[in-house]
């Protein structure tokens, strides 16, 4: 290498080092606009910056329920398929399909003209049999009949009582009354049709009320008793109705570890229809003036959760005890009175005793409900 490269090599080898050296410097001092170096200022908050900015949130009574998400299906209150208790050549259908009928209505009848053709032969003889009677009373005082052949006509006439009544119970079969009032569905067969005690006819059910079938996860079943409300939307409706538990299964399902409930809903108006998927909503406890603070605002320690509180300036760390939990809040049992102001924000920079200012506030809905707690989805039934 000539000198004159190595000229060249020196001189930049002595620049680099004078930069480098002069780096420090640079960084350490002036910077008007970057203010590096220096305390934090502004609403971050820190030492000599001014107090930290925080949202809080004003604890007020309010409802809250505590609840779980099912899924489940509308019944009807009561259903039955229709079907003759004989065979024979459907002779009469007396209803309209899809209307209401009373309890008793009479719906269909078989081909009955060999009972009826029986049963007056019967009533023929029984009626020969009662003059028999009548008159073998007469000469029994007389002398002109025996006691035996007393009781032989006597005994005649009963079986004939009897033949009578099983005739008209057979009667009875063909004969497709209703069984309770309700509505009429769709007929599956036509006058004239032969048909078996197999054969359905149609369908009979009470529509109001409905019955409400849904299930829950096993763990929830301590908390489930008859009375309790359950809200719910029927698939295809966004209007919300209400129902009352009233039975309850003793055993849990074993193949899916679930609790299957019925509840009852009215339904005059005729809006819900059996066999309509809902979503349910299982009200496990109702609080008329709960306390309850937006989740993040818990500060989870291992002395248990606490919270901040603005108070005269600065941020109070309260202990708390906590009650049910929601999707986005958390009820406060004891540890907060109304009127509390919770900070929300700053958690990051915020410490017990620190100076802060309130930015914005946030109160719960004084006419409103709290969401409940729709952590859980149950099986289907």
């Amino acid at each position: 290498m000539n000198a004159k490269v190595k000229g060249t090599l020196v001189t930049a080898a002595v620049l680099l080092g004078a930069f480098l050296l002069a780096l420090p410097k640079l960084s350490l001092g002036g910077g008007d606009d970057t203010g590096a170096g220096g305390p934090p200022s502004g609403p971050s908050g820190g030492p000599g910056g001014g107090a930290l900015t925080v949202d809080v949130y004003v604890v007020e009574p309010h409802p809250l329920l505590d609840r779980t998400l099912a899924t489940g299906s509308l019944l009807a209150e009561e259903s039955v398929e229709l079907r003759a208790e004989v065979g024979g050549r459907l002779m009469e259908i007396s209803f309209e399909e899809g209307g209401a009928v009373q309890a008793g209505a009479l719906l269909a009848r078989v081909n009955d003209r060999d009972l009826q053709a029986r049963l007056q032969a019967l009533e023929a003889r029984g009626r020969l049999l009662e003059q028999r009677e009548f008159r073998q009373e007469r000469l029994l005082a007389e002398g002109g009949v025996s006691a035996e052949e007393l009781e032989e006509t006597r005994a005649e006439l009963e079986i004939v009582e009897a033949d009578k009544e099983l005739v008209r119970a057979d009667l009875e079969k063909t004969e497709v009354r209703a069984p309770f009032a309700g509505r009429v569905g769709f007929r599956e067969v036509s006058p004239g049709s032969l048909i078996s005690p197999d054969t359905r006819i149609t369908t009979l059910q009470v529509l109001d009320p409905l019955r409400l079938q849904f299930s829950v996860p096993a763990r929830f079943a301590p908390r489930v008793a008859t009375g309790q409300r359950v809200l719910f939307r029927a698939e295809g409706s966004d209007r919300e109705y209400e129902g009352e538990i009233f039975a309850v299964e003793p055993v849990l399902e074993e193949s899916t570890r679930t609790l299957r409930i019925l509840a009852r809903t009215p339904n005059s108006d005729g809006t819900l229809f059996p066999g309509s998927f809902a979503t349910v909503e299982l009200i496990l406890e109702e609080f008329d003036a709960a306390i309850s603070v937006p989740s993040i605002a818990v500060r989870p320690d291992l002395d248990g959760p606490r919270v901040f509180v603005f108070r005269g300036g600065e941020a109070e760390e309260v202990p708390v005890e906590l009650g049910i939990r929601t999707r986005e809040r958390v009820q406060v049992v004891s540890g907060l009175e109304p009127g509390d102001s919770v900070i929300v924000t700053g958690f990051q920079q915020l410490r017990p005793g620190m100076e802060v200012e309130v930015g914005d506030v946030t109160r719960p809905d004084p006419d409103g409900e709290e969401p409940g707690a729709l952590l859980d989805e149950g099986a289907a039934p």
